[in-house]
């Protein structure tokens, strides 16, 4: 089986990624790691000067963020399934569609995510990541939701 996990480095999807490190999966099973860095709007930049302290610019730093992030999923799942291939990416894109993409370009046969990642505003404006892959994903999808959630019973609410 190939697995993809998604992972924004939020609570909820270090969640998902832990999900996936303690289950049990056989020896050829595989897994890619994946963060996706979403392009930033072209008039978001101005006026917005980096600090001196922080060379590159913000794309630069939002990938070495995310290579970060995804390093530390991948290595989690390796360290829990030694036998098994565990592959880390970062892309770039629309979040959810670039997931399904990547789940299909990659031939896999399950996404796990956690149920959301973004609070407030930007959660209600951009919608929700696991809904959207969960619409248009080529294969199975689960989505790790929050434990406070899972306490409380659940629920498929929209807000946070």
């Amino acid at each position: 089986m190939k697995t993809l996990v998604a992972i924004d480095g939020s609570e909820c999807s270090m969640r998902a990624l832990e999900y996936v490190a303690s289950r049990d999966w056989n020896d050829d099973d595989q897994f890619m790691v994946l963060n996706v860095v979403e392009p930033l709007p072209a008039d978001l930049g101005v006026g917005i000067v980096p600090p001196p302290t922080m060379p590159g610019s913000i794309e630069d730093r939002l990938y070495a963020e995310s290579a970060e992030i995804s390093g530390i999923g991948g290595a989690k799942i390796q360290q829990a399934h030694p036998t098994n291939l565990v592959e880390v990416r970062v892309a770039s894109g629309i979040v959810a569609e670039t997931i399904c993409d990547s789940a299909a370009s990659w031939n896999a046969d399950l996404i796990v995510l956690g149920s959301h990642g973004r609070k407030g505003l930007s959660h209600f404006l951009l919608g929700s990541v696991a809904e959207e892959v969960l619409k248009s994903s080529p294969c199975s999808v689960e989505v790790v939701k929050e434990k406070d959630e899972i306490t409380r019973g659940g629920g498929a609410g929209l807000s946070q």
